[in-house]
């Protein structure tokens, strides 16, 4: 996703937690900025769970305010390969 430009560094990611807490994380290329992982691991990592699907969990904005997964772009991606 990054290579392809669909989520550049810097880009927030916005994650929503249980009870409705929500987490925050600003993609790095190497990783997310004071704690390294996989989208799982650090969703997991702030909600403090074992796993965690970081593809439903983390979400990223649209220009126009909404919160979207970034499973879109997975789904995108895999669209393009197909």
């Amino acid at each position: 996703m990054v290579e392809r430009g669909l989520l550049p560094p810097g880009t927030v990611l916005h994650g929503q937690g249980a009870r409705n807490q929500r987490q925050s994380a600003r993609r790095r290329y190497s990783g997310l900025r004071r704690r390294f992982g996989s989208i799982h691991r650090i969703g997991a990592h702030v909600q403090g769970l074992d796993a965690c699907n970081g593809w439903t969990f983390w979400q990223f904005e649209l220009p126009s305010g909404a919160l979207v997964p970034i499973d879109v772009l997975r789904q995108r991606l895999r669209a393009e390969l197909v």
